[in-house]
């Protein structure tokens, strides 16, 4: 009985023993009745050459519509936390230059709502208690809680698709030559607010409250601006692996299959003469 309590408590346990009996009961039964009506040997060979044939199929689906066994989706990484755009090692983002968030940003910058952006560059400058990034040397931890700081603006620039020695782009090439994207740049410039004012309980506000000091952006500090790059990620990588061996190994059960018709057949046309 303890046994199976440790196996009903533990999910991954139990996910493992799942899989691990839906293999052997699925496959194990397919290869029973083959395994009876045409022989062990060849009802093995039969079940592998046809498993690895429906994993390719699957492998095909997932390669093509990007799901199933996927790898990583296409995600913005922080490259550098600075108060001086113009001295980052990145010729783009040295346009933005240093005026402030009250003048449009040089170059071909725009001002997007990006809450992607956003959502990294709130995980690079914030650590919370316990982060170990607040142990490193060089870190970004800037801050305790996004309640600390104010995003004033999100721009992007870059990303554009285009193909190799001027290919056009029309409804032949879109399917049948990839393209490629420039370098795609993402910059999240914020502030933060001054202290916060403890608040005294024995203050009240007009209806009565205790009174809640409202947040007072700090002028004075500096203008922090996060640069991202654009990773592309490898969301089809898994599925097309999964596909090419698969597909090898289906070719290899298919190639033996075909060899031991071979041999019957000389077989039965030696014994016909």
């Amino acid at each position: 009985m303890s046994l199976l309590a440790v196996v009903g408590w533990d999910p991954v346990l139990t996910g493992y023993l799942a899989v691990l009996l839906s293999v052997v009961i699925l496959c194990g039964s397919v290869y029973l009745l083959l395994a009876t009506n045409i022989g062990v040997r060849l009802g093995f060979l039969v079940a592998w050459t046809g498993f690895w044939g429906w994993n390719l199929l699957m492998g095909i689906i997932w390669w093509v519509f990007g799901i199933g066994w996927v790898g990583n989706g296409p995600s913005w990484q922080v490259t550098h936390v600075s108060t001086n755009p113009e001295a980052v090692p990145i010729e783009k983002v040295q346009e933005i230059g240093n005026e402030g968030v009250n003048v449009a940003p040089g170059g071909d910058w725009e001002v997007v709502i990006e809450p992607d952006a956003r959502s990294a560059a709130d995980s690079a400058v914030i650590c919370r208690d316990g982060d170990p990034r607040s142990l490193e040397t060089v870190n970004t931890c800037l801050f305790a809680a996004a309640s600390d700081y104010q995003i004033h603006r999100v721009l992007k620039t870059g990303g554009e698709r285009y193909r190799l020695f001027g290919i056009p782009d029309n409804p032949v090439t879109q399917y049948l030559i990839p393209s490629r994207g420039r370098p795609h740049y993402a910059a999240v410039q914020l502030q933060p607010y001054k202290p916060n004012v403890e608040v005294d309980p024995n203050v009240f506000d007009e209806n009565g409250k205790v009174f809640l000091p409202v947040a007072e952006l700090d002028r004075s500090a500096p203008l922090y601006t996060v640069i991202m790059v654009r990773d592309q990620g490898n969301l089809r990588l898994r599925p097309a692996l999964v596909a090419i061996l698969s597909g090898v190994l289906f070719g290899l059960g298919c190639y033996h299959l075909h060899r031991r018709d071979q041999a019957v057949w000389a077989v039965r046309e030696a014994a016909g003469k």
